[in-house]
């Protein structure tokens, strides 16, 4: 049943994929003559969360986001990882509509919508033979879901298709502010129908917190949607999923990232996951951020590919405080030892003085356009269990401590008192060792980020300061400049730093590595070029035409 759905919803809604929306039916067995039953509900919904899972990885929505920001780079190396420039062209803004990650993701999440318009035309006529409070219940969840596929769709491409019901009629765009009023709508109306059960057989769902949660980061970004701020509207928001008393800080930072499915589910500071299992379906960070010799540090199943990739910015890692601890939980750094015999493991690819050193992963890279294999620091984060083959950690899109800063975010841009005391929550438990550094005040998050904006002029410039330029904004403050450097270090290597550098005004203006501004238009994406030949009715974003 599940590919019934989806090979409908993607001839009806990835507009890239056809030109010809005629359905060919290959089975006697078609949506309209299956017979449902009220068992088959968790099984079409389950379909609609599918393409969720494929955003995480290099090739979608997690590199689009990631790897275009401050914090993640993605270089090439003696081992390749440049196929055709598409890392590189993230890390410089130089994408056009004929990127890969661009039309990928636009694909992925058109087909998620496509998914939950089927399904809420199902429900309406109650096809599934649910009693009405279930059936009201799974409209609900189903809502929430499709507007979150769009909230994807107003933060990455602005103007763009509103299709809220099964069609073969091919679109035209709808305004970024219609569509954003849409979710606001579309989530405000679900969440009082929506479960208030949080984790056990809610995990991984979209239940009352979970929306409410996304509604908070559909208004806390309203001044970059529709141009008008309302810090009120998120502030309330976040006071709602506080006020549940369903949520809190997990006692150790790195327990929201291990594969355990069982504590997963039970740990109270995970508001929404995608979950992963290496036996169903895993994803592949460590593939694609570590270096080969890498698979005798953590004994993996699989090999990491070549040299590995994905890497920390070194200006980012620099504004890490020494006693922070989500430094040494978040990134692979320094001499790497054999698991089995806890001896250094050796380079394998790039010999420093004729010989292949020992591999330490050290705070310097040559530039966005290559390194060697023991340069960047690397990912940790999301653990890796010996053996595994694949990632099976879920992968959180919604924490409690995201809504504890954004709480605090809102409060400093509505000049209230009391944020001070929710970031330093957060920073606790980062500082066992030192709590006196975990205090952090009001006043101090309203002060400048301690990110060094600059671009390397040559080869090596981090570690030549000398040959490092800067731009015409680089110098200038970034406003609650503190609070922006404590999103970083709580939330690297998750998605949402290239929304919050928007919102914060770093996305465009600033540079760091190799990376320059290139202005504005780089704030949206392109539509893909395919999805506009396949329709004519759609129309790219003016600076990309």
């Amino acid at each position: 049943m599940k590919r019934i759905l989806i090979a409908l919803s993607a001839c009806a809604f990835a507009f890239s994929a056809c030109t010809d929306l005629t359905e060919n039916v290959y089975s006697s067995l078609t949506s309209a003559s299956y017979n449902y039953s009220q068992d088959d509900l968790r099984k079409v919904l389950g379909a609609c969360y599918t393409p969720m899972r494929s955003y995480i990885g290099h090739g979608q929505l997690w590199a689009m986001d990631c790897t275009s920001s401050d914090e993640i780079v993605m270089p090439p190396n003696s081992t390749g990882w440049d196929d055709g420039g598409i890392y590189r062209r993230m890390h410089y803004h130089k994408w056009n509509s004929e990127q890969s990650h661009v039309r990928d993701a636009w694909n992925t999440t058109w087909q998620g919508i496509g998914l939950c318009n089927n399904l809420l035309a199902q429900l309406k006529n109650n096809d599934l033979k649910l009693d009405d409070a279930t059936n009201k219940a799974a409209i609900a969840e189903t809502r929430a879901l499709r507007a979150f596929y769009y909230s994807i769709i107003v933060d990455c491409w602005g103007d763009a298709p509103l299709v809220t019901e099964p069609t073969q009629e091919l679109p035209s765009n709808a305004r970024r502010a219609d569509i954003y009023n849409f979710v606001v709508t579309e989530l405000t109306e679900a969440i009082p129908d929506l479960s208030e059960v949080s984790g056990g057989a809610e995990y991984g769902l979209f239940n009352k917190w979970a929306a409410t949660t996304l509604l908070a980061k559909m208004y806390l970004n309203a001044g970059v949607y529709v141009g008008t701020p309302n810090w009120q509207g998120a502030l309330d928001a976040c006071d709602a999923v506080i006020g549940s008393h369903k949520f809190d800080l997990a006692a150790n930072y790195s327990d929201n990232f291990k594969d355990d499915d069982a504590f997963a589910a039970s740990n109270k500071e995970i508001i929404l996951n995608i979950p992963f299992d290496t036996s169903l379906g895993s994803y592949s960070m460590y593939f694609f951020s570590w270096g080969a010799p890498m698979k005798s540090v953590y004994n993996t199943g699989g090999s990491p590919w070549g040299a590995g990739s994905a890497m920390g910015v070194p200006q980012f890692i620099e504004t890490y405080d020494p006693d922070d601890s989500r430094l040494d939980d978040t990134w692979v750094h320094g001499l790497q030892y054999s698991l089995d015999t806890k001896t250094p493991v050796k380079c394998i690819y790039d010999a420093k003085d004729g010989t292949y050193p020992d591999l330490c992963y050290v705070n310097d890279i040559q530039s966005g356009d290559f390194t060697l294999e023991w340069e960047g620091y690397r990912m940790k984060k999301f653990e890796v269990k010996p053996g595994t083959n694949g990632m099976g950690t879920d992968f959180p899109l919604f924490r409690y401590a995201e809504v504890l800063l954004m709480k605090a975010e809102c409060l400093l841009r509505l000049n209230k008192p009391g944020a001070g005391e929710l970031v330093s929550q957060v920073r606790a438990r980062a500082f066992k060792a030192n709590p006196a550094k975990a205090t952090v005040t009001d006043a101090q998050l309203k002060e400048n980020s301690c990110y060094n904006y600059y671009y390397y002029a040559d080869d090596y410039a981090f570690s030549k300061p000398a040959n490092r330029k800067y731009g015409p904004h680089d110098k200038d403050k970034v406003e609650l400049g503190r609070l922006y450097d404590e999103y970083g270090w709580e939330f690297a290597w998750e998605m949402g730093v290239r929304t919050r550098m928007i919102r914060f005004g770093t996305y465009t203006n600033r540079n760091w590595l190799s990376h320059e501004a290139l202005g504005d238009y780089t704030a949206l994406f392109p539509i893909p070029f395919a999805a506009i030949t396949a329709n004519p009715k759609l129309e790219q974003n003016p600076a990309y035409k």
